[in-house]
């Protein structure tokens, strides 16, 4: 037991700097441009509450719509894609295939069964309108004492 040594909060913090100092120097060192964008696999999502719908935005260029989907589960927005690339370089073609995928948390009831997404012009568009014959329920938080075994 004499050999436990507890860990304060600034050596943690030490540690998790070391660790990302040195995996930022992995990615500067062996990685390309493109390996550096392919590490990247959410697109940029932004949410906009507005009245009666909540509005999500994602940046995803290139994409062919009919490789999104788009699904609301309790609280959750999924959205998912994949953008390929075919190159042709004199007879030789290559294909590349890059997907991603990303997930909100929803702050308000939906109409799940009322979501529209659109895409255009690379930016995928979601309009989430509210449920407003939804109510949120109160609950109250009962405290019991320690070591009650209720």
């Amino acid at each position: 037991m004499s050999d436990l040594h507890l860990w304060h909060r600034a050596e943690l913090g030490k540690l998790k700097q070391d660790m990302e100092e040195l995996f930022d120097s992995f990615v500067r060192d062996f990685c390309s441009p493109l390996d550096l964008r392919l590490l990247r696999c959410e697109p940029d999502v932004r949410v906009v509450n507005e009245k009666d719908a909540i509005i999500v935005s994602a940046h995803v260029p290139g994409l062919d719509p009919r490789s999104i989907k788009v699904s609301v589960t309790g609280d959750r927005l999924a959205i998912a894609g994949e953008k390929v690339e075919e190159i042709r370089d004199g007879q030789a073609l290559s294909i590349s295939r890059q997907g991603f995928s990303s997930t909100v948390r929803l702050n308000a009831p939906v109409q799940a069964d009322q979501v529209r997404a659109t895409y255009s012009g690379g930016v995928l568009r979601i309009v989430l309108p509210r449920c407003t014959s939804c109510t949120s329920v109160q609950v109250s938080t009962e405290e019991h004492e320690r070591g009650s075994n209720e």
